[in-house]
Formats: C-alpha cells, structure tokens, sequence
C-alpha cells in the first residue's frame, strides 16, 4: 500500500534550482515512460494544491535557464501527461468565487490555464501583475513548445476549455483570450521562444478587449507568490 504524501512547507528561500534538476534527473532519466509521468506527478502532489504555483515557478526554472536538452525531456513528459490525463493541475477559484466568499467552487487547472486563470481571474493570493505573467507565462509556454506533439495537445486542451462556457470556471471574456491563445500558439512559428511569445501576446491581447476581470480595489495588487522570483523580475 503506498504512503501518503505529505504536505511540504516552502523554505524562506527555496532552492529553485536544485528543485529543477530534480524534476530534469527524472524526465531525463527514468527508464520507462510511466516511471516519469509517476516522477512529475509526485512532485507535484506532495506540494498540495496551497503550494501548487510553486511546482510552475520550477517549470518556470527549467523553461528560462535549462538545456534544450533538459527542456526537450520534461516537454516529452508533459506529453505523456497530457495523453493519459494525469498532467499536474492545481485548483483555482471559479469564476463568481474569488468575490463572492459563500460560493466556495474550485476547478482543476493545468499549469498554462492556472496561470491565465491567476492573471484574468484572481483569487484569494489577489492578482498576478501583467510583467510577472508575461514573464513567467513566456517561459512557461516555450518549455512546452520544445515537444511539437506537447505543443498540439495542449493547444486541443485549450481549445477545448475554451468551447466549455458550461463548466463554469471562466469568464466569456477570459474563454475568448484563451481562444486567440491556442489559435496563435498553434499557427506560431516553430522555435519555442518566438512560439511563446505570440502565444503569450495574443493572450494579453485578447485580455485588454474584453470585461473587466476583477473589482478596481485590486487590479496592481501583486501576488506574493513564487512567479517569478525577485531575481528574475
């Protein structure tokens, strides 16, 4: 029977780094495909749902100052994910939740949607300011971009979340953002940096046309979270 993971707490001063070439050893060396899928996915449980943006801000690690090597291994992984539905997803507020205190619905997220989500939809960690999710969202979409089949799914899985104006987690303004995400990112040119970016453009493009996410109250409160770190703003 397997043991539990248990809830970790987050360091002063994580080590991002060495919390990157962790998650590099694995996707890069595990000898079977399900030993690495099973990697990422642990890592990603034993942080919990309260420290789930720290698991993105090592994506985002490995995204800005990894290999083309390292990058193209956990692109690979990802893609092994996605195909068997066990990519690493936090929760984020639905839409109506973050302002509302007696609706307490959340919704399953993948790390790009968790971070659109954190932008255009704040919750309670308040919003996530435009430098730090351009930053973080380039990096995170051009690690992403380095597996071609990872790429092609995850546009279908943004597609996908976007034409679902049912489930409830998106607004029609931030579904629509997403919309010009995908269709951009999967139109964009091949190498993954210049990829990210007209994905990422697109977003905040999109984002700046439609409804008002969030009361003004709170519109420049950045998060204090994990994305991106000092040194990288």
């Amino acid at each position: 029977m397997a043991q539990p993971i248990p809830d970790l707490t987050l360091r002063d001063q994580p080590d991002w780094a060495g919390a990157a070439e962790v998650l590099i050893e694995g996707c890069a060396h595990l000898p079977s495909r399900e030993d690495r899928v099973r990697w990422m996915e642990r890592l990603c449980l034993s942080l919990g749902d309260a420290l789930y943006p720290a698991f993105l801000q090592v994506l985002c690690r490995i995204g800005e100052h990894g290999n083309p090597q390292a990058q193209a291994a956990v692109a690979d992984t990802l893609v092994l994910a996605l195909q068997s539905g066990r990519l690493p997803s936090g929760r984020h507020a639905a839409w109506g939740a973050q302002w509302d205190a007696s609706v307490r619905a959340t919704r399953t997220m993948g790390p790009i949607e968790y971070l659109c989500a954190w932008f255009a939809q704040p919750d309670g960690r308040g919003t996530l300011g435009a430098v730090a999710f351009d930053q973080a969202a380039r990096a995170l979409v051009g690690l992403v971009s380095h597996s071609e089949a990872a790429r092609r799914l995850y546009c279908a899985k943004l597609y996908s979340v976007a034409d679902d104006p049912l489930d409830g987690a998106w607004t029609r303004s931030s579904r629509h953002a997403l919309q010009a995400m995908a269709l951009s990112w999967s139109q964009a040119d091949p190498e993954p940096y210049r990829a990210a970016t007209q994905a990422v453009e697109a977003f905040m493009a999109a984002s700046r046309h439609g409804e008002q996410s969030a009361p003004a109250a709170t519109v420049g409160a950045l998060a204090q979270g994990w994305i991106p770190p000092a040194s990288w703003r």
